[in-house]
């Protein structure tokens, strides 16, 4: 969890991860603090390990006790493979309507994300 949080938060919103278990149906919780020191808190539901090609989980946002709040979730997707004599990433997030995924866009979850996963080279 250490090494997730130092590229799963954007560089400005860092991550910090309290549980963390990637077996199928284990609950991951987290929370990323922002530049104003408040905490933003989330979750995974993880369904699907096939470590180390990937991994599926129903993602969402929590409240301060870490519990779920299930009014907005998506499913995430995570993938590895072999590209080009290295390693590929590629994630997809699916939301249960385009209204959300418009609503998620405003709050600027593709520029954070972008922001995020601009840190793995330098981590790996």
């Amino acid at each position: 969890p250490r090494k997730l949080e130092r590229w799963w938060g954007p560089p400005s919103y860092p991550a910090t991860f309290v549980e963390h278990d990637l077996t199928p149906g284990a609950l991951v919780t987290y929370f990323m603090t922002s530049p104003e020191g408040d905490k933003h808190y989330g979750w995974w539901r993880i369904g699907t390990v096939d470590a180390p090609r990937g991994l599926t989980m129903e993602d969402g946002f929590g409240d301060a006790d870490g519990k779920p709040l299930t009014d907005k979730t998506g499913q995430l997707r995570m993938r590895l493979f072999e590209h080009e004599g290295g390693t590929r990433m590629e994630l997809f997030d699916q939301f249960p309507s385009l209204e959300q995924m418009e609503e998620m866009l405003k709050m600027g979850m593709e520029e954070g994300l972008r922001q995020a996963v601009g840190q793995m080279d330098a981590l790996l």
